[in-house]
């Protein structure tokens, strides 16, 4: 890695929120040969905080050649210099860095301390004490800048040792400050806690270069912490039992043969965790605390919406109104559906849950122009909020609507340090609030959501109670619905333009538990497609082949859907597989990254929240770049993001992605895979998820058996505690403002 030194000369750019910076750098000095005989300033750029145009630096990285911008020096780290001569140190001493300081105060300061002064200053104040006219609050400024100068370069080169990317190791030091390398060393698994994007692996390794005993207490407890986090993940449970956590904790902790940990020490952690907050033990189960707290607001919260009075219009002005609708729209609601509409309007807290083709969004839609029409149009834009948890669910959701839709956390004010502009203090101004695909929401979202929900607003909650749930913790749809305490209304009744689609049949044949396989053989455009264990990644690159010929994208039409990422027809190795398939031109231009390897024009998927560049988890974009630095450009729908090498663990392939991953969006053509090696994965719900993100053609490719053994697979129950809450704070008297069940 090459170097080069030099003034600032202006700043191009600085984001405050997250350190990157573009500056033009007058070069003074290098060791890069390509820069020896090169213009006299050069673009730099890299993650560090704001320089001082009067101070000389030096900065460690290599110089690219940017497609766009052209020559550029793309710096990893940075140290500040000082010339070892007395104009330099002069020029440092008066430079904007030290307020107070001019030339003739500096001048003093050399003289009394000479050229090691910096040396002195920084290991004693009191030296100061000694130059005239320094008073106490100069002196003490003085100090402090010559110490977190000294402090920042120091903290970075050492969160840089454990491989920690330059964007990473600002984000650290923002929060720790001049304290960070004490904190971590101190205790580095406090990372977890406050630094988004270091879990527990990525501590631990740290810890243990630092010189944590593989035993220590405090590893334990992170280690407890980690484990009942990653079971939540992966189960969406919000509680565990106390004997399975400590049985989790120690078969993971004892499979190092070198040690033999006793159950009373992971007790004894356990104790700990609950004495400082961070779990809740009740009736012998253990949650994290903060999902507890989630789920027991969100039922105080439904509660109080329910037990309002509110704006509420007569059955006869509704059906009066909607009949002036359907000459407007030339819409034909159901009996149902205006039920629906007639609900939403006349409670504060309300669901409507139906499967494909049932007409939610249509219901949707009538709540909103009803509203408007029961208002003579006196509605504010503000007024009326729509939004759904996905970036890809909200715009299908103000596609089919005509009206303005975003994400829950657009919605919410979610900003690039990841704080909500709206919560319990500041409330989201609506009168109705129209939450789609409400079966996404996790307790935590939930939790935020509902703080953010002023008192008087009609809340109405959109979704299908049959996909997948959430792939946060909780299951908070279902049990609203299953609670039987509030208004839902099912719209089971399928349209007539959707009646006719394969792909809802299907459907509905899944949630039936109807194994019709003629009607996969009759399909004239072979919705199932035979296939064995060994053959089955051929079908799907031959069904993509025969798609792209029929005038499908790969990008932005086809999607795999596969519900498990190892073994041969995993999503590692089928994504793989499609990519050298379809994409072996620009072999040549790759990035490689541990075990990943991206080229251009790759399709891409986020794996984590990332608010400092605006991209969620599940979010996918396109690698439209890859610099001689080996950064990765990435395109997501034009909101343009650059990955350094050590960033990429943020980034997976995605012509293939989990069933999970899919929900709230929809694709023209989807393929999946069915194979018995998927086991424990292939059940009903799961099957029925996939099958409803297809548009217009659906492909089926393996094991009929397969496909016949997730039909009939018993669906895993969530454990929440969120039902318990519900009944808690049962008040029959109070809610049900409207019965729905006395009309209609």
């Amino acid at each position: 890695m090459s170097y080069i030194e030099g003034d600032i000369q202006r700043y191009l750019f600085y984001s405050e929120d997250t350190s990157y910076s573009v500056i033009k750098l007058r070069i003074v000095d290098t060791d890069d040969r390509d820069l020896v005989h090169f213009e006299p300033t050069i673009i730099v750029c890299g993650f560090f905080p704001k320089l001082e145009h009067s101070v000389r630096y030096r900065f460690y990285g290599d110089i690219i050649n940017h497609a766009k911008y052209g020559i550029q020096y793309n710096a990893n780290r940075f140290e500040r210099l000082v010339d070892n001569t007395y104009e330099g140190l002069l020029d440092y001493l008066s430079s904007d860095l030290f307020k107070g300081v001019g030339k003739k105060t500096a001048e003093r300061i050399i003289e009394e301390l000479g050229m090691s002064a910096l040396d002195q200053i920084a290991e004693d104040k009191h030296v100061l004490d000694k130059v005239p006219k320094i008073g106490e609050k100069l002196r003490d400024s003085i100090f402090e800048q010559v110490v977190k100068n000294k402090e920042l370069e120091n903290t970075l080169v050492w969160l840089y040792s454990f491989d920690i990317s330059p964007k990473m190791a600002m984000r650290i030091y923002a929060f720790y400050g001049v304290n960070t390398i004490k904190t971590i060393k101190e205790n580095p698994y406090i990372l977890m806690d406050h630094i988004e994007g270091i879990g527990f692996k990525r501590a631990d390794e740290i810890g243990l270069k630092v010189g944590f005993e593989y035993d220590s207490p405090l590893r334990i407890s992170a280690v407890i912490y980690y484990l009942l986090s990653e079971y939540m993940s992966k189960f969406g449970d919000t509680y565990l039992e106390k004997s399975q956590m400590i049985e989790f904790t120690l078969s993971y902790l004892n499979s190092n043969p070198d040690f033999n940990i006793e159950p009373t020490l992971v007790e004894t952690q356990l104790k700990q965790l609950f004495e400082t907050g961070k779990i809740v033990v009740k009736d012998n189960l253990i949650s994290l605390k903060f999902v507890y707290q989630a789920e027991e607001y969100i039922a105080q919260k439904v509660f109080k919406l329910s037990e309002l009075n509110s704006e509420t219009y007569d059955l006869q002005t509704i059906e009066t109104l909607i009949q002036d609708l359907k000459t407007e729209s030339f819409i034909n609601y159901t009996k149902a559906q205006i039920k629906a509409i007639y609900t939403a309007l006349n409670n504060n807290f309300s669901i409507i849950t139906g499967g494909p083709g049932t007409g939610k969004t249509t219901v949707i839609k009538g709540v909103v122009d009803l509203y408007r029409m029961l208002h003579n149009y006196q509605v504010d834009s503000d007024d009326i909020k729509l939004a759904a948890p996905t970036g890809k669910a909200a715009k299908r959701l103000s596609e089919a609507t005509d009206l303005p839709a975003t994400t829950i956390h657009k919605l919410l004010g979610y900003d690039y340090e990841g704080n909500f502009k709206f919560d319990d203090i500041n409330k989201i101004d609506a009168k109705i609030l129209i939450i789609d695909e409400a079966s996404m929401l996790d307790c935590l979202l939930a939790k935020k959501l509902f703080q953010a929900i002023n008192i008087n607003t009609k809340v109405v909650f959109v979704g299908d109670a049959n996909q997948l749930p959430s792939v946060g913790p909780g299951d908070v749809l279902n049990n609203l619905i299953e609670s039987d305490l509030f208004n839902v209304v099912k719209l089971d009744l399928i349209h007539r333009q959707a009646s006719d689609s394969h792909i809802i049949s299907l459907a509905y044949d899944i949630l039936n538990k109807n194994i019709n396989e003629n009607f996969f053989h009759n399909y004239e455009d072979k919705q199932f497609i035979a296939a064995n264990d060994q053959s089955i990644s051929l079908r799907i690159i031959d069904r993509i082949k025969y798609l792209i010929e029929e005038g499908f994208d790969l990008l932005n039409d086809i999607q795999v859907l596969i519900p498990v990422y190892k073994g041969y027809n995993g999503i590692d190795r089928i994504n793989a597989l499609i990519q050298q398939t379809f994409n072996d031109q620009n072999k040549a231009y790759q990035v490689k990254y541990k075990d990943k390897e991206f080229w251009y024009n790759d399709k891409v998927m986020q794996l984590v929240n990332q608010p400092e560049d605006n991209i969620m988890n599940g979010d996918q974009g396109v690698v439209i770049g890859i610099t001689d630095n080996d950064e990765l450009i990435v395109d997501f729908s034009e909101n343009i993001v650059k990955y350094s090498l050590k960033d990429l663990d943020n980034l997976t392939l995605a012509y293939a992605v989990s069933i999970h991953k899919s929900q709230g969006s929809e694709f023209r053509s989807v393929i999946m895979p069915l194979s018995k090696a998927y086991t424990i994965m292939l059940k009903r719900k799961l099957l029925y998820t996939g099958v409803t993100r297809a548009k217009e053609r659906l492909y089926l490719i393996g094991d009929f058996e397969a496909y016949k053994r997730g039909v009939l697979g018993v669906d895993r129950k969530r454990n929440t505690m969120l039902k318990n809450f519900l009944e808690d704070n049962l008040k029959t008297d109070s809610i049900k403002a409207v019965k729905i069940s006395d009309f209609l």
